[in-house]
This record gives C-alpha cells, structure tokens and sequence, in this order.
C-alpha cells in the first residue's frame, strides 16, 4: 500500500508536467531549514521576484517552506516533495553562474536563480539513471526494442513494468530489470537484461519516472 501510494504521487508530478519543455535537464535543489532561494526575472535584475525560505518544521519532524501554501499559487516545479528531500525544476539554459528553470510546470513560467552549493545541475540521462524505477505510459504504448531503432526485434515481456535506466541514445533509453522488482512486483516474470524504449516525444515525456519506492 505504501508504494502504491507513492507511486500514485510520482505519477501526477511527472504526467501532469509531460506536456512542459523538457529544457537540457534539471536542477535539484540541496536543501536545508537555512536554505534560501531568489529567483530573478533576468540575470541582469538587481532584486528577486519571489523569494523561498525554508524552516525546521516540528510539528512534521521535517523542512518545510515558509506560507508553502501561497507558494504554491507560483511554485509548481518537476518535483516538490519535501519529505523525501526533492525539489527539482526543469532546466531551459544555463550560464557560468545562472541557470533559467520553469518554476511553473502548468504555465511554463521561468526564473533564472543563481549557482551555488546547493544547486545541482544534471542532463536528463544521468537524472533518469538515478532514479528507482522508470515505466512506459498507458498512454503511450511502445514495446520493448533490442536496438534503439524503430524496426529492431521487439523483446517479449510480461509483467508489471518496473525498469532503471542504464544508458540513453537521443530519444532511446536502455532499460533493465533490477532485482528488487522480483520483491515489489510477483508478475515480473520477463526480466529484461537489455531493452530499449522511447522517453521522449519532441519536448514531450512519454514515461514515467520514481524517485524511490
């Protein structure tokens, strides 16, 4: 029931958003309760648009933003889920010392918000390969490749589809079955060494991805 629960979260922050510029990748944010963000209309502006602070909430045993709730009315990013430490925005550009993120997955709305320690820029390949498990859309139905070609030999599998990404080639990743799927899922009964599928469409996600089970 857990990770189904989990799942059922991860799955409207990564599906709701599928629509949005997938920009060159992603920007996590290393926080802690002294953290505090300001995002700038442009790299030339002298003062934030808007400003987020976080705070040792108690009352949870966990970081927490400040009026999280207003933020929210702006703030809608890739992942935000305090809990278990994600806060990620798509990255659109990034200089030596900015980077343009989408802080609205709904609207596209974009900020630039300064380099530092805590900001950790990665490509979409090395973000997916460090994620728990990757799965195909209803939505979207492809089958699993042997080759990251349209008309490769098709890889028969049956099962629940619960698979981390081992590499990507443009629109391709290979995927494997990791053995923790045996546990999770008893339907697995094709495990897959080496397959490929589609992550994305043009600027459109066609999968869906886990942060952790």
């Amino acid at each position: 029931m857990r990770l189904l629960i989990i799942n059922i979260l991860l799955l409207f922050s990564t599906q709701v958003w599928s629509q949005t510029d997938l920009g060159i990748g992603l920007v996590s944010i290393d926080f802690d309760d002294k953290t505090i963000l300001k995002f700038y209309s442009d790299t030339s502006a002298t003062e934030p648009k808007k400003v987020v602070e976080f705070f040792d909430d108690r009352s949870i045993n966990s970081w927490n933003i400040n009026d999280l709730d207003k933020q929210k009315e702006w703030l809608k990013p890739e992942v935000l889920w305090l809990d278990y430490f994600a806060f990620t925005f798509r990255c659109l550009n990034k200089t030596d010392r900015w980077f343009q993120i989408i802080v609205n997955n709904e609207t596209e709305k974009t900020y630039w918000l300064k380099k530092t320690d805590s900001t950790k820029f990665k490509n979409w390949e090395e973000y997916l390969k460090d994620m728990f498990g990757v799965e195909r859309l209803s939505s979207y139905p492809q089958k699993i490749m042997t080759e990251p070609i349209e008309n490769s030999k098709e890889i028969e599998y049956q099962g629940t589809d619960c698979f981390v990404v081992k590499s990507m080639k443009g629109d391709w990743i290979e995927i494997m079955t990791p053995d923790y799927c045996d546990e999770i899922f008893t339907d697995s009964k094709t495990p897959i060494k080496s397959g490929w599928i589609k992550w994305r469409k043009g600027e459109e996600l066609i999968i869906n991805y886990f942060t952790t089970s």
